[in-house]
Order: C-alpha cells, then sequence, then structure tokens
C-alpha cells in the first residue's frame, strides 16, 4: 500500500529542473505594526540554483519576466543563486549571467541576501556581481526604502555561519519592517521580532508520503521548516523556493515563487 501511494503521487509530485514554479499568493498582517507604516506587495524568490548552463538562465530570465510582470513592491531574493556552490567549478560567466537578469527589474526595487551555495562560490564575487547590477544585497544590514515606507533587514546565512544580530535603526520606528535571511535558524535568535522570510528548507524537497522529510539542513524548529510559523514575537514564512540541490528532483514540495501582501 505504501508503495502504491508513492507510485501515484510520483505522478503528480515530480517536477524536472525546468519545471513552471507556482505562483503561491498568500495575506499576511504584520505581527509587527508601525505608525505609518503601509500596505506592501513582496514577491519573494528563493533557492533559484541555476545550473552552470545556458538554458538555465533562460529559463530564470523567462520566470523573471513573469515575476517583473506581476509588478510586485518590491522583490527580495532569499539565497542559493547557484546550484553547486561547493562543486569549485568556474562559474564565473554563470555569476554574470544571473546578476544580469536579476538586475532587469524595470525600476523596482531588488533586495537580496546570501546562501550558502553563494558562500561556497565566493561570496564577494556574487556580492560585486549582484551590487554591479543594481541589486541591493544586505549583509547582517539594513536598507531603508523611504518611497515604501518599508525597512528590509537581511541577516546573512546562518548554516554557513555567516549570521550577526543586527537591530532596525530608529528611522524604521514608522516604517512597515520585514526581515530576510536564507537559513530560518537566524530567525530563532531570542532578539528577533515580527516577519521574517525565508528559504534554503526547499520544504523538504522530497516528502514521503505518511513519513514526511526525512532530513532538512536547518537548526529552526521542525514547524518552521516550511511554510507559515508564529509565535508570540514573530511570524517565518519559509518558502519552498524553485530548484533543487544535490539530487535533481522534488518530491511533493513543488517549486514555488510567493506573492505576498502584507498588511
Amino acid at each position: 500500500m505504501l508503495l502504491l501511494a508513492m507510485a501515484a503521487a510520483t505522478v503528480i509530485a515530480i517536477r524536472p529542473l525546468n519545471g513552471e514554479p507556482k505562483i503561491n499568493r498568500l495575506v499576511l498582517t504584520n505581527i509587527d505594526p508601525t505608525k505609518g507604516s503601509k500596505p506592501v506587495n513582496i514577491a519573494l524568490l528563493s533557492d533559484l540554483h541555476v545550473t552552470n548552463d545556458q538554458q538555465s538562465v533562460r529559463d530564470l530570465s523567462e520566470l523573471w519576466h513573469k515575476i517583473i510582470d506581476s509588478d510586485p513592491d518590491i522583490i527580495m531574493l532569499a539565497g542559493d543563486y547557484i546550484n553547486d556552490g561547493a562543486s569549485g567549478k568556474n562559474i564565473g560567466a554563470t555569476r554574470a549571467a544571473i546578476a544580469r537578469v536579476l538586475g532587469k527589474s524595470r525600476q523596482i526595487p531588488v533586495v537580496a541576501v546570501l546562501g550558502n551555495h553563494d558562500h561556497w562560490s565566493d561570496s564577494a564575487l556574487w556580492v560585486y556581481e549582484f551590487r554591479q547590477a543594481g541589486i541591493t544585497v544586505l549583509e547582517n544590514q539594513v536598507a531603508v526604502l523611504t518611497a515604501l515606507k518599508l525597512c528590509v533587514r537581511g541577516f546573512d546565512d546562518a548554516f554557513t555561519g555567516q549570521f550577526t544580530y543586527v537591530d532596525f535603526p530608529n528611522i524604521c520606528d514608522t516604517h512597515t519592517r520585514v526581515t530576510l535571511t536564507h537559513d530560518p535558524a537566524a530567525a530563532f535568535d531570542a532578539r528577533v521580532r515580527g516577519l521574517v522570510l525565508a528559504g534554503h528548507t526547499h520544504c523538504g524537497q522530497i516528502r514521503l508520503p505518511f513519513l514526511g522529510t526525512l532530513y532538512v539542513p536547518t537548526t529552526a524548529p521542525k514547524s518552521a521548516h516550511c511554510g507559515l510559523y508564529e509565535d508570540q514575537q514573530r511570524q517565518v514564512y519559509v518558502s519552498a523556493g524553485i530548484g533543487t540541490s544535490i539530487i535533481p528532483l522534488r518530491f511533493l514540495a513543488e517549486p514555488q515563487w510567493d506573492s505576498i501582501t502584507l498588511y
């Protein structure tokens, strides 16, 4: 019976590498309201895991055009832009191509943090290429977007030990406040309050019927491995992400990007 269930699920759940990611539409009420803040529409992308070939970059470009056409107020990138940062392969051309694609935003602000694969493949070069393309990269820093009355705090990747806590500056007391990071583990520092957007987990990537996910590379609590987690001081939304890592397969964890309306 278990094998039959797994076989049936395989038909509907396995996605090829270039499968079309779904749009996950989400409406949130910020647990950390601030005086004078206003609603904001966020496009969240995580774990692109672009492979080191031209077709993968073309697939990214097609997806990016659809995201731009959805007309969000801001696009947030939650890390892991390359497929296998630990491989040691020369990815310079692919890194530059990814930056060029993500920099074409029709004046929509793009804010990014780095993931573990980006740190494994020379984080300084990722930061350089992204900033050259007009993307705001946050490494335990806060970006103040006055036109949107929005402050984005970017925590660097906890999985690779790059996370350092930083607080919002006083100007953010009258702005909507959102934290962006790769590994959701950073959200569980005792000082973190409010909304945190993350990725990294792929929602397990491979989820077996009845057994669930066998391994997720994070120290975040299990209830914060996928989707929305809430407690008295924080909301943590963990995206399923778009690509795959190690095994080129998703099972019961469909690829998606997130359109978030935040009140």
